[in-house]
């Protein structure tokens, strides 16, 4: 299986890898490589650069509190993410004692659609967490006239009054100009 794992990774070299907490030496891209050299296998390094932790990012856009603890499992339940073949940790863990390797791989396949889920909910806005949109962006004045800017009868409105303005200005201070320049022509073409 390691094998199989590096020889795609070697052939992949620029893929960037999404992933949900796999930092470190017990689990996590470190734990796998580490095993491999255990092995006598040489493993291939992915930058990290190209490593991308979920669940540090979602911290960063919609900041700690945008759901309960275990993080994963609480976020599925508010965007009503079905689990299905889903297993926690300590459930994987009993799957293997177990030798329920069908269970894992299931639970593995079930883990990484649910990550692409999420991530294509976080794109297209529509992940549904406890982060208010004025909490997310830190509360600040810039978020609300952006979120004004954003708002489509706002941004007629303010191109209707400008398109306004402007023919209310050149009506204004330009028609005076314009009616002393026609009465100009006209004298000297009297002459």
């Amino acid at each position: 299986m390691l094998d199989a794992y590096f020889s795609h990774v070697g052939s992949h070299r620029t893929v960037k890898y999404l992933h949900w907490n796999m930092r470190d030496i017990n689990y996590g891209f470190a734990a796998i490589e580490h095993r491999y050299r255990v092995l006598d296998g040489d493993p291939v390094i992915i930058a990290d650069d190209r490593k991308f932790d979920l669940a540090r990012l979602l911290i960063d856009i919609y900041g700690v509190g945008y759901t309960g603890h275990p993080r994963l499992e609480t976020l599925l339940e508010k965007n009503n993410i079905k689990p299905l073949d889903f297993l926690s940790g300590k459930q994987e863990a009993k799957a293997f004692d177990e030798r329920n390797f069908v269970g894992l791989h299931q639970s593995t396949l079930r883990k990484v659609d649910i990550l692409a889920n999420i991530a294509g909910r976080v794109h297209d806005r529509a992940l549904k967490t406890n982060t208010t949109r004025w909490e997310m962006h830190g509360g600040q004045l810039r978020t609300f006239i952006n979120w004004l800017a954003d708002l489509k009868p706002l941004q007629l409105a303010a191109t209707i009054g400008g398109v306004g303005g402007l023919i209310y200005s050149i009506w204004q201070w330009g028609w005076p100009w314009i009616t002393g320049l026609i009465a100009s022509v006209r004298t000297i073409a009297n002459g």
